[in-house]
């Protein structure tokens, strides 16, 4: 029963997300400092006056990373609407199991502390419950009262001091809500409050009066044991109808069971004889008479007809939730059936039962009662790591493709500095943020290069007057920085050119950050990177060249240029100082490259009148000892005469190769219903009226790869001839005319 337990949301914040919609955990530690800080002046922020901040840090050591945190401070109201609270403190022999004893004296003693300050008009009373109860009555200089104001506080922290676990103590839970009932008639506060602190599930109670101490006036419930049916007390038993005089004549003790269990046999007299040979068993439930008194007690009222008690808190000590013994489990279901609802119902752990009592504190006197945080991620920007946070409990899911964190943050309880009489009180949230690609795109940083680290942040909470409100913080905005890289290409000249058909390969490096800053570049485009780089690390730029890209690179980072395929950069240490990286590679053409030109067209010979006459003859094209595809375009007509052929008729190519690259291959992309008749290619433009007809069947090659070898020569003048081919009809017959509809027309796309 000593696992961990998340606080409650509260009732109200549970609307609020209806509302809001869903907006997940990585619960790991950021190292940040949690340290009290100087308390705020009174001039700066007033009672019950809160104020929030939001703020952007550089990562030590990093470029484009930041620790986001948000903080919000509350001076406590002043002073607080006054409130008469009874504390109730389980004092049976399991609080000495896992110092809980010692840890709720603890946290006691905080809770007096920031419930009773000077100048407040709050009080407390002390009650303590096992097997009996003892209401404490305190004196001081002519002084009584069982309840306790800040000018007396040192006489009821000496009390709780001196609290210890009862020896085989039972846990009499209604005798002690009846108990405190008591005390609250003598209340005089505008709000009146009992907080309850127990480890187990009540093994005491009083016995009801007829008819709920019969047969009649029972619930059955599952449990079969010598087929035998079991009947328990239920826990809407009235004031009136319970027994509060009893004694047990066997042991003396004013409560009926045995200490142990919270079912005890209900026998008679005190419960209803069942006859001889009866199949019936009753069992007094004691967990039920305790919800069955705590529901009285929220029923009373006072002469103005206020409810007597405003509300009831329960926490159960190590009670753990997710527990499935049957004890444990009825313990969580008593307590949250006692408090007034439930999100004033807690689950604790004896650690952390100081900062629950503390957040009720912070109920009754903060500027907060309750609040939530909603914290969406910018555009651009990626968390890493986990999510700190003073108080609370934090959810991040994923709301329009964005994670966004939801803290339910309740009341304010930590002050921000150890003064005694302190009253501001803060949380805060702290998380880091990367910044990466996606800020790159339009309307994200803006003008002056800054960009919006989060979405819209709002806190809706409720004031110490129970209003509701929501407020924004002012989201931070913080310089990314750009790393881009451009290529470009010239020829032996030293001209710029632009060749979209031949990729350049660049790498960054291979630490954590820059390990996937691989990638690949035509000539003018221009590569930009948005990522965490350190700042004390020098980052290598290389280009990789292929073994047939033989060039001559120069590389300019900011200016300052580097001959060869390596060169360096590197961030300034100071953060204010971190600037873009603008880097160009230039390679160009070593002489022993030439430059080459090839001029190509496509003609039809012995055209089909009722076939279209494809107006454009495409191609595919490879030059040898590489991997690089060219695809060409040419015109495409019927003219295959003397006086029609000219140079015009041939779309012009110019590239440039390497001595070693020697063959240039063509391959003719065959319309439907056409058929390749062969190619002419001559290395001058040289008679091209003689030479480049079909007629000419001395120069003309019948396989559709044209191989032109440039070793020697440096242009090339080809002519194409395809044929229609209508095929041959479902007969096998030779068809004279194409199938109507089968021309699909299209522009080819290179089989993209």
């Amino acid at each position: 029963m000593k696992k961990r337990i998340q606080l409650k949301f509260l009732k109200w914040l549970m609307i609020i997300l209806g509302l809001m919609g869903s907006v997940y955990v990585i619960q790991s530690s950021l190292l940040f400092t949690n340290a009290p800080i100087k308390a705020a002046k009174k001039i700066e922020l007033q009672p019950g006056e809160i104020q929030l901040s939001k703020t952007a840090e550089p990562v030590a050591g990093m470029v484009n990373q930041w620790d986001i945190t948000l903080r919000i401070e509350g001076r406590n109201q002043f002073p607080p609407p006054p409130t008469d609270i009874v504390l109730i403190i389980d004092t049976s022999g399991s609080m000495k199991d896992n110092d809980r004893m010692i840890k709720a004296k603890t946290a006691a003693e905080k809770f007096v502390n920031m419930v009773l300050r000077k100048d407040y008009d709050n009080r407390i009373a002390l009650i303590t419950y096992s097997t009996e109860v003892t209401n404490y009555t305190f004196y001081e200089s002519g002084w009584s009262s069982q309840f306790v104001n800040a000018d007396h506080k040192g006489l009821l922290i000496d009390k709780i001091k001196e609290l210890e676990p009862v020896v085989n103590g039972g846990t009499f839970t209604q005798a002690s809500i009846k108990s405190a009932t008591e005390v609250m008639q003598q209340a005089t506060a505008k709000k009146r409050n009992v907080v309850l602190i127990s480890d187990g599930v009540p093994t005491y109670s009083y016995p009801p009066k007829t008819p709920y101490n019969q047969l009649i006036g029972m619930e059955k419930f599952e449990y079969k044991q010598n087929g035998y049916d079991y009947y328990e007390s239920v826990k809407s038993i009235p004031k009136e109808k319970f027994n509060y005089d009893y004694v047990n004549p066997k042991t003396n003790v004013k409560a009926y069971g045995d200490g142990v269990r919270y079912r005890y046999a209900a026998l008679a007299p005190d419960y209803e004889q069942m006859p001889s040979g009866s199949k019936n068993r009753l069992m007094a439930n004691h967990a039920h008479s305790a919800i069955a008194q705590a529901t009285i007690t929220k029923n009373e009222k006072i002469p103005s007809g206020e409810f007597l008690v405003t509300d009831l808190y329960t926490i159960g000590v190590d009670l753990d939730s997710t527990s499935q013994d049957d004890e444990v489990v009825t313990g969580n279901k008593t307590m949250k059936e006692m408090a007034s609802s439930e999100d004033k119902s807690f689950s604790a752990t004896a650690d952390n039962l100081e900062d629950i009592l503390s957040g009720i504190a912070g109920e009754i006197v903060g500027a907060i009662k309750s609040a939530f945080v909603v914290d969406p991620m910018g555009t651009g920007f990626e968390m890493v790591g986990g999510i700190a946070n003073t108080q609370g409990k934090i959810e991040v899911k994923d709301v329009l493709g964005k994670p966004t964190i939801n803290w339910n943050v309740g009341t304010l309880k930590t002050p921000v500095s150890s003064e005694p009489e302190e009253d501001v009180m803060f949380a805060q949230m702290t998380y880091r943020v990367n910044a990466q690609n996606d800020i790159l795109k339009p309307n994200v940083i803006d003008v002056e290069g800054l960009a919006e680290t989060n979405g819209k942040t709002t806190i809706v909470y409720k004031d110490y007057n129970d209003k509701m409100k929501q407020e924004e913080f002012v989201v931070p905005k913080v310089k990314p920085i750009i790393v881009s890289l451009q290529k470009k290409l010239q020829n032996e000249n030293g001209e710029d050119i632009s060749n979209q058909t031949e990729l350049f390969d660049f790498d960054y490096g291979n630490d954590e950050y820059t390990q996937n800053d691989k990638f690949s570049l035509y000539s003018n485009e221009v590569k930009k990177i948005v990522h965490p780089w350190k700042s004390d690390q020098e980052y290598i730029v290389e280009e990789i060249l292929k073994a047939n890209q033989d060039y001559e690179t120069t590389i300019d980072i900011n200016t300052q240029i580097t001959k060869g395929i390596k060169s360096s950069f590197k961030f300034t240490a100071n953060a204010n100082e971190y600037a873009h990286q603008q880097i160009i590679v230039t390679n160009k053409k070593v002489s022993e490259n030439k430059k080459i030109t090839l001029n190509i067209r496509q003609t039809v010979i012995n055209p089909n009148s009722e076939l279209v006459i494809p107006s454009k003859g495409y191609y595919q094209s490879m030059i040898d000892g590489t991997q690089q595809s060219l695809n060409l375009i040419s015109e495409s007509t019927t003219k295959d005469t003397a006086s029609e052929v000219s140079k015009t008729l041939f779309a012009k190519y110019e590239t440039t190769i390497s001595k070693q690259q020697k063959q240039l291959k063509i391959k003719d992309l065959i319309p439907e219903y056409y058929k390749f008749f062969g190619y002419i290619a001559t290395t001058t433009d040289q008679e091209l009226s003689v030479k480049h007809l079909s007629n000419n069947t001395e120069a003309l090659k019948k396989n559709n790869e044209a191989s032109l070898d440039y070793q020697i020569n440096h242009e090339y003048w080809v002519t194409m001839f395809i044929t229609p081919e209508l095929g041959k009809d479902s007969s096998g017959e030779l068809e004279t005319s194409p199938r109507p509809y089968s021309w699909d027309y299209k522009v080819n796309q290179f089989r993209k």
